[in-house]
């Protein structure tokens, strides 16, 4: 084959000719479109090339800035550092994928979501550096690069590409994209504090900002929808407002965040990184709360879920404050932590701990004591709901480097408050939900660091309350917006954590405010202020119990329900077998999953439900002797925006073992609709004649095509599931 010709004269081989005039032909194509751009419409097959402009266009950044910086330094036309083949060969490199990159980017920019002014000038630099590389190469002879015109060329193109990537940078992950660590050393330096800070401007708004707003900003709007602003976000896209009080899914922000991580609606969309269940535990919650953007953390009431990520995320001060104590050993803090009591580092590479307890029931007094070993480094402590007496602030006293005391709902009835003066350190303290008395509090100005005191729910009259707010020393919470306003119980705590409950368990409720009545229904009625059985004592349950109770009292709204769905257990599978796998995204504990006696909350990402989707589920359960059984329980979840349904057909069969099986009984459960609340946990029974058995079979079919009315509609449905229960 002949050698073809530059050009500028120049002969070179055949396969540089055809990569030279494959980048002319993309540019002179580029140049064309342009010219008509306004009548161009993009074919569905060039969509896809236009999507791979984020994979080559770091290819001919880098090329063409090692090529310019090379000709920067080359001083004169005999120095070694130069080799003129493999400059040649790189800048042909770096014009090919200029051409590729700018018309993979052009094609990319005629989609929707893209402000045409956003993207203006980054579209006409990458397209001006791509024609500018090609007539580079092209007269190469009269450019040598120890020369003035060269070395100017070179410091132009540079400029270009760090402007163009720049701007490109801010259209995919936001305005002063590559300033933004600067800004945040800024904003980490002035943390804002709990008692300063806003629901939507300090917690909302960073999860928006980390999660979101790279698509959804003036550059690049998906959906038409903007979040730069509270105005834009609040105007919202295409689809409407983000959010919607009246639907069951509370609008298409959290429909979008509830979907599978592979459904391609899934916000953040698959390579980003996802919302946690804590930060759209916070969305809920501030949804729910009527998305106020005046609304302060500290009017926020201590059982709401921004009042606790509040607690985790606005550190106060201790982030920042440099501590003369040196760091606990990792091991001891690995040794004591458990599945009841966590302890972590307040901040990356500080020696201050803070610990959080769990698990009411398996609360000891001794727990507290165990940290004794971390007393030096421990500068915050969370024991809310826990069953802490008065007797135990002599041990919380041992901890002096508190900064941080969280007592909230805890039995304490303040007579040994002043334990806690030995605290000279502590700065906060929440009592919220306790029996603490006036005096007791007022004892707590002795203490000389403490500036916010949380006394929400307590006993403290009005005028207590008034006398407090007086202090000009410590800053007392109390949650009352005036004298005229009527507050809202807080809902009854039911003390039983376990939901599966043995042959002689009772059930349990209390309230921390005196006076409040508990009343309940076990029918799966809501509970009213007149009718509904009140709670005096724990009572047993002998069947599958779904409990709702609400709190009452005199001069107050009557509290939210709450409920609790509890199971009985009588004959315990010895082992299970699972026919068909569940999909590797939701495996649980495979086998065990069923069987465990463990129930999961209605979070997806719990990772106690076995998940299936494109097959049947299909279990075996089995007894080493037989039990005379009546009845089988399964527990399932639906998520309507998460694609998960009830199965179309749930079988039950049993026998002696797996080859002498008969039907015991066949449900259909009845499919979701529009109005559905969109989470929660599913209960199926299957009663049938009392006989012996070895050996369940358990069969659930899911749905093959959601319904017309939802986002996935003819996509395959999920099930799950995650306990089979046998009486």
């Amino acid at each position: 084959m002949e050698s073809a010709s530059q050009p500028n004269g120049r002969s070179f081989s055949s396969w540089k000719g055809w990569i030279y005039n494959f980048a002319f032909f993309l540019n002179g194509l580029l140049i064309f479109l342009l010219l008509f751009e306004n009548r161009f419409v993009v074919p569905v097959w060039m969509q896809s090339l236009g999507r791979m402009h984020p994979l080559v266009l770091h290819f001919p950044l880098v090329v063409l800035m090692l090529y310019s910086f090379w000709i920067l330094i080359i001083e004169k036309k005999e120095s070694s550092k130069w080799n003129e083949t493999l400059a040649d060969t790189l800048l042909l490199i770096g014009i090919v994928t200029a051409a590729i990159a700018a018309f993979s980017g052009f094609v990319l920019s005629q989609e929707s979501g893209y402000e045409k002014d956003a993207i203006f000038w980054h579209k006409w630099l990458g397209i001006i550096i791509s024609v500018a590389s090609i007539f580079w190469y092209s007269f190469q002879k009269y450019l040598p690069p120890w020369k003035i015109p060269a070395k100017v060329i070179s410091v132009s193109l540079l400029v270009m590409l760090l402007v163009g990537g720049h701007l490109g940078g801010n259209i995919t992950h936001g305005e002063d994209f590559l300033t933004a660590p600067m800004q945040l050393a800024v904003v980490e330096n002035d943390k804002v504090t709990f008692e300063e800070a806003n629901v939507y401007t300090d917690l909302v708004e960073p999860i928006l900002e980390q999660k979101c707003i790279s698509c959804h900003n003036a550059q690049k709007s998906k959906g038409n929808l903007q979040m730069q602003t509270k105005e834009l976000f609040a105007k919202g896209g295409k689809e409407g407002t983000p959010w919607d009080t009246t639907k069951a899914d509370l609008g298409v922000l959290l429909t979008r965040v509830h979907l599978p991580l592979d459904d391609k609606k899934h916000m953040p969309p698959r390579g980003k990184a996802p919302l946690t269940d804590d930060e759209i535990a916070l969305l809920e919650a501030w949804i729910k709360g009527g998305s106020r953007f005046d609304e302060m953390v500290k009017s926020v009431s201590p059982q709401n879920p921004i009042y606790s990520y509040a607690q985790n995320v606005l550190a106060g001060s201790e982030a920042e404050e440099k501590y003369d104590f040196s760091a606990a050993s990792p091991d001891k803090i690995k040794e004591l932590n458990s599945t009841y009591r966590l302890i972590k580092s307040v901040a990356a590479e500080s020696p201050a701990l803070a610990v959080n307890f769990y698990n009411r029931a398996n609360f000891k007094s001794e727990d507290i004591a165990a940290l004794a070993p971390l007393k030096e480094q421990i500068i915050a402590m969370d024991l809310s709901k826990m069953p802490v007496k008065d007797e135990d602030l002599k041990t919380i006293s041992q901890f002096t480097e508190l900064r941080k005391l969280i007592l909230n709902f805890t039995d304490i009835t303040g007579s040994a408050l002043p334990e806690l003066k030995k605290l000279t350190k502590l700065k906060s303290l929440s009592i919220s939900g306790t029996k603490v008395k006036l005096p007791q509090i007022q004892a707590l100005s002795e203490i000389p660091a403490l500036k916010n005191v949380y006394v929400w729910n307590t006993d403290l009259t009005k005028q207590e309350m008034l006398a407090l707010k007086k202090s000009s020393k410590i800053s007392y919470e109390t949650g009352f917006a005036g004298d005229t306003v009527v507050l809202n119980l807080n809902p009854p705590i039911i003390e039983n954590e376990d939901p599966v409950l043995s042959e002689n368990t009772l059930i349990s409720m209390k309230h921390q405010i005196p006076g409040t009545v508990i009343r309940y229904s076990l029918d799966g009625k809501e509970p009213d202020s007149t009718t509904s059985t009140v709670y005096n004592k724990p009572f047993p349950v002998d069947k599958n119990t779904k409990l709702i109770a609400k709190a009452f009292k005199k001069g107050w709204y009557g509290s939210k329900p709450v409920e609790k769905f509890f199971f009985k257990s009588t004959f315990h599978p010895d082992s299970v077998r699972l026919i068909t796998k569940a999909d590797l995204k939701y495996p649980a504990q495979g086998n065990k999953t069923l069987n465990d006696g463990i129930k999961s909350d209605n979070s997806t990402s719990s990772g106690k439900w076995l998940g299936y989707r494109d097959q049947d589920l299909q279990a075996y359960l089995y007894f080493k002797k037989p039990v005379k059984a009546q009845s089988v329980t399964i527990s399932m979840l639906r998520n309507v925006g998460g694609y998960i349904f009830p199965p179309t057909r749930i079988e039950v069969w049993g026998g002696n073992d797996e080859k002498r099986m008969k039907l015991l009984k066949v449900l259909t459960p009845k499919m979701p609709d529009k109005t559905t609340p969109n989470s929660e946990n599913m209960v199926f029974d299957f009663d049938f004649p009392s006989q012996e058995i070895s050996c369940l079979k358990v069969i659930a079919k899911p749905l093959a095509k959601l319904p017309a009315w939802h986002p996935g509609k003819g996509e395959k449905a999920w099930v799950f599931m995650d306990e089979v229960f046998v009486n």
